[in-house]
């Protein structure tokens, strides 16, 4: 089932000298079983967006239908209890994630929250582990002396244990090393493919989107910008210009090609394309 968005606004503090209002009408579709990259500068309304989808944020108006569950204002936290198992949603920031003495408990509260026994929540945790590039020496460990690349590992473990089919990712790959970022990227693509869950990555990093995404959905203040697949998006680089954003390098080297006279197709956005493009141009020219 798509996430469905409709009218939706959210305001801070409202009612108060700090009011602030940080979404604006979005309409948007979120296709089922999909990679969805969610883009934008920093105060976009990124985060504020993709916290609506489980709960964590109640709209000030419109609604969400995601997972079978509708989404209205003034709906209470018991009232979509269930849906925070259906849609994991991880953290910018790990830390706003651990909080308990050992990164065994951790890892284990959602389970045990959801009905599950010590053992049943213990065994999770074990299998979970692997999936994140940790082994069972960090169990007893507090995930309060990890590096900033481990705490995100954990964090990330921390949602995968209660196996939900929705998977929100606010910049999952921030303070890892290319290679860790290269294998967490990979795991989620594996858990998109061969389990069919959605994933919605909110990130900066253009070469991700380009690599991993589907879809891509452009917010500026508080606004949907642009939505399309990728391969339409990247097609049009000055989209991410005119919002500060950086383009991937395949982009840049096409667009200083462009620059100096080449003749480069739109929808040439991959090595291999641009490459043969190159050997065609300068063959013309010997």
């Amino acid at each position: 089932m798509s996430i469905k968005i409709k009218k939706l606004e959210h305001i801070y503090s409202k009612g108060t000298p700090f009011e602030y209002k940080a979404l604006h009408g979005i309409d948007l579709t979120i296709s089922e079983g999909k990679v969805t990259a969610i883009i934008g500068e920093t105060g976009s309304g990124k985060s504020t967006l993709v916290q609506h989808l489980n709960g964590l944020l109640i709209p000030t108006a419109g609604e969400l239908e995601v997972c079978g569950y509708k989404i209205l204002p003034l709906l209470k936290n018991k009232d979509i209890k269930q849906l925070r198992k259906e849609v994991g949603l991880v953290f910018q920031f790990p830390e706003y994630q651990l909080f308990e003495e050992t990164i065994e408990r951790d890892i284990a509260f959602g389970p045990k929250n959801f009905g599950a026994s010590e053992e049943e929540a213990k065994d999770l945790v074990k299998k979970v582990l692997p999936l994140v590039g940790l082994d069972e020496s960090y169990l007893e460990r507090s995930p309060f002396e990890l590096s900033g690349g481990q705490k995100r590992r954990i964090a990330i473990a921390g949602i995968l244990v209660l196996n939900p089919k929705v998977l929100v990712l606010d910049e999952p790959a921030a303070g890892l090393d290319p290679k860790g970022a290269s294998d967490m990227m990979d795991l989620f693509i594996r858990l998109n493919k061969e389990e069919g869950k959605t994933i919605i990555l909110v990130s900066h990093d253009m070469e991700h989107v380009m690599k991993y995404c589907e879809e891509v959905v452009v917010l500026e203040n508080g606004k949907i910008r642009h939505a399309s697949d990728v391969k339409t998006f990247f097609m049009h680089p000055e989209w991410m210009i005119e919002i500060g954003i950086n383009p991937p390098a395949i982009i840049r080297l096409k667009m200083a090609l462009q620059e100096q006279g080449w003749k480069i197709p739109k929808d040439c956005l991959d090595e291999d394309s641009l490459l043969e493009v190159i050997r065609k141009e300068v063959k013309s020219h010997e």
